[in-house]
Formats: C-alpha cells, structure tokens, sequence
C-alpha cells in the first residue's frame, strides 16, 4: 500500500502551516496568520495547480480556514494539537481500507474460513489508531527534536495474535 502524491502534498501544507505556531527551539510561537498558497508552492517547491486541489480538499474538511483579499490566504482552522495525520489523510484519500473485505466481509466468499482477514484488520487497525493518534504539532515537534518519543497510546496492542507494533 502507498499513500498518493495527494497525501504528500497535503502533509507538508499542513506541516508548512503549523510550523507558525511554534518557535524553532521547541516554544510556542506569535499568532498564525494566513499564508498564500503561492507562496507554500514556491517555499516547499509543490505544484501550484495539483496543490490548490488539496487545498481545496483540505478546506472542505474543516481542517484549513481560507481567508480573501490582499492580505488573505489559507491558515489552519484549529490549533495543531487538534488536528491528526488521519484527519488530513482521510481528507485527501479518504477513509483508509486495505481491502475491501475489511468495510464489506460480507461480499466476500470466504468470509467463514478466512485467516486473512485477522491479519490485515490487525494491520489496518494498527496504522489507523497510529495516524489518529498522531497530530500535527507531534510531527512538527518531531521534525524539531527526532529524538523525542511518540506518546504510548501510538501504538496498539497486538490483536488476533498477529505481532503488531510493540
């Protein structure tokens, strides 16, 4: 499985924005104000067509505020540590599904006797709860200091016996 250019585009816009809430050394920063998406394509050498899409998908989340005028541009519409990787993901791609099997077991023909379906929910319910749990100010700290450890519930506990992020 592979994220789009859609998903990498959308990461680092937000990533882009979040940064204004904090200070290079970890503090917390002045107050954000709006960017034009010209200058995010220019900055963070993005597509300026393919990126006002993702703009675009992003505003209609509810996870950008898009200002007009002379002074106006796109901001994030809530504080960093209230928006996950997830949110911005789903917003882009959609809900994340391995297989089809995962949404609709029902359609599948070896619904009663499959093992695979274990293994790949395990897999889909581990990426998820890590996104989900995950946000942007935890990735932009990150990117400030790699070091530092992602919170405990990051990770999920192995189900169905299947070895899972430990």
């Amino acid at each position: 499985m592979k994220f789009t250019k859609k998903t990498d585009y959308a990461l680092r816009t937000m990533q882009f924005l979040a940064r204004q809430w904090f200070e290079p050394d970890g503090g917390e920063a002045g107050q954000p104000h709006p960017v034009p998406v010209q200058a995010i394509s220019e900055q963070s050498h993005l597509s300026m067509r393919f990126l006002q899409g993702i703009v675009s998908r992003l505003s209609k989340a509810k996870l950008l505020r898009t200002i007009p005028g002379v002074k106006g541009g796109i901001m994030l519409a809530r504080q960093p540590d209230r928006i996950s990787i997830l949110d911005i993901i789903e917003a882009v791609e959609g809900k994340i599904n391995l297989m089809n099997c995962l949404e609709h077991p029902e359609h599948c023909g070896d619904f009663q006797g499959c093992s695979i379906m274990g293994v790949l929910s395990t897999a889909q319910t581990a990426l998820v709860t890590s996104l989900a749990n995950t946000n942007l100010k935890l990735m932009v700290k990150a990117k400030q200091d790699p070091f530092n450890l992602m919170p405990d519930k990051h990770f999920l506990k192995p189900q169905f016996g299947c070895p899972v992020l430990k």
